[in-house]
């Protein structure tokens, strides 16, 4: 007996059921897809953090490299025997001035962050303590305040009960020492806890010889990127000139499209990377000679810090806060102008988060503009999710990094296949609009 035709009501809740069933298998492959990349990159980060940071060395260095090689020849009798004289002497003049600059620059700053390191260290247990007390006073002035303000209203002028004298008294809400540790607790804890904590050094154990052989492949990754650096740079050219050559795509139109994709991707890295690697130097030194103006202690350290985070937008200021704060409190009374008061521990955290907060607004306002200005055309919201993503997914800084030129290049792809931008005046931007400024500023990316 053969079925009866579905009606048109259930042929559509029939096609909306397929269609769903089909985006979620789609939505569930997509996220798979993503964990597998994620994994895949955790796993493989010793090798891919070199290259990483070899490429960014190559994409900052090669508009020094090409304009020595216009100035060179390959006439040279010591390079002659070279195909690319040229580019071989530009090459080794950049990294010759690279390494007169890092020893110039950074091992003089490198020497004061390590005295600066040492003394921190030195100084820790005490200033330690030193916050700890500051922090228990501001507890009781608080707990003062409270207290005064509930009893306010109040209209019994006798003398208090001993339980409120006994709250007043700051020797009562003082912590206890160590020498009040209570060690039947710590014996119950332990006896208690004692297979779970057996349990995880078993596991720290066994885990130890791969993230050994992890570190060792990362520190020997990382002694190679002069090196990688180096063919990065010689055979830019070349590559530049026929990676298209290498993709494993038969010539079509899909093929054209999945070039100018990729190269859309490579533009936003090279905008990316040589702005915001300026922006987070600035904003590095703009940080230290704010803390030298306060006078607070290691501000060329904290400044350090800010500037090597900074290259992920908008986390190098905050992130560097939370070590300020601690600072200012320990050293609350070297500060300048709130270390006389009569309360510096309160007062020197709100004038080093000024000077935080000063900084912040000079990246927004005057530094990102005149550095990065449209180029990146993502508003500041979308970047913080970007980064806040990419670091959940591939995780770690290496996925900082990467967030944001990849969302630019999903941008630049959503433009030229999914949205239609409309100019003032009515007219659909072209393809062409919407590619991101390349390493030589012919184009600009739609705000």
């Amino acid at each position: 007996m053969p079925f009866p035709a579905p009606s048109q009501k259930q042929a559509k809740v029939l096609w909306f059921s397929l269609t769903a069933l089909a985006l979620a298998v789609f939505l569930a492959l997509l996220g798979l897809m993503f964990w597998g990349i994620g994994w895949l990159i955790d796993r493989l980060s010793p090798v891919l953090l070199p290259l990483a940071v070899a490429a960014i060395v190559a994409y900052l260095l090669n508009p020094l490299v090409n304009y020595f090689e216009s100035k060179y020849s390959d006439t040279s009798v010591l390079f002659k025997q070279f195909p690319n004289a040229a580019r071989l002497k530009a090459i080794l003049s950049v990294l010759m001035l690279a390494v007169m600059l890092v020893t110039l620059v950074f091992v003089p700053l490198g020497a004061t962050v390590v005295d600066e390191v040492k003394i921190f260290a030195r100084e820790l247990p005490a200033k330690s303590r030193d916050l700890g007390r500051t922090l228990n006073s501001l507890y009781l002035k608080m707990e003062s305040f409270r207290q005064g303000l509930s009893l306010n209203g109040t209209k019994d002028s006798g003398a208090e009960s001993p339980d409120a004298q006994e709250r007043d008294n700051p020797s009562t809400l003082a912590p206890r020492g160590s020498e009040a540790v209570d060690r039947e607790g710590i014996e119950k804890f332990i006896s208690g806890h004692g297979q779970n904590i057996g349990g995880w050094v078993m596991t720290q154990a066994r885990s130890l010889p791969v993230k050994v052989v992890g570190w060792f492949g990362l520190l020997v990754g990382l002694a190679l990127v002069p090196l990688y650096v180096f063919y990065f740079l010689l055979e830019a050219r070349g590559i530049e000139d026929k990676w298209t050559n290498y993709l494993p795509l038969m010539e079509s139109k899909f093929k054209e499209e999945a070039v100018f994709v990729l190269k859309s991707f490579n533009d936003c890295l090279i905008v990316f990377f040589r702005c915001q690697i300026l922006v987070a130097v600035c904003v590095g030194t703009l940080l230290a000679i704010g803390f030298w103006i306060i006078n607070m202690p290691h501000g060329i350290l904290l400044g350090l810090i800010a500037g090597l985070i900074g290259i992920i937008p908008y986390f190098g200021v905050i992130i560097t806060t939370v070590p300020v704060v601690g600072l200012s409190m320990m050293y609350a009374q070297q500060i300048h102008w709130v270390g006389d008061s009569s309360n510096p521990a309160l007062w020197a955290p709100m004038l080093a988060l000024s000077v935080c907060v000063l900084v912040l607004l000079l990246e927004k306002t005057m530094i990102q503009p005149k550095i990065v200005g449209d180029r990146v055309g993502m508003h500041p919201v979308a970047v913080i999710i970007a980064v806040l993503m990419g670091t959940a997914l591939v995780g770690g800084i290496l996925g900082g990094l990467l967030a944001i030129p990849i969302v630019m290049a999903a941008r630049t792809f959503l433009f030229r296949y999914v949205w239609a931008k409309r100019a003032s005046d009515g007219s659909i931007i072209t393809e062409e609009d919407a590619v991101p400024e390349d390493s030589h500023g012919e184009a600009e990316a739609p705000a």
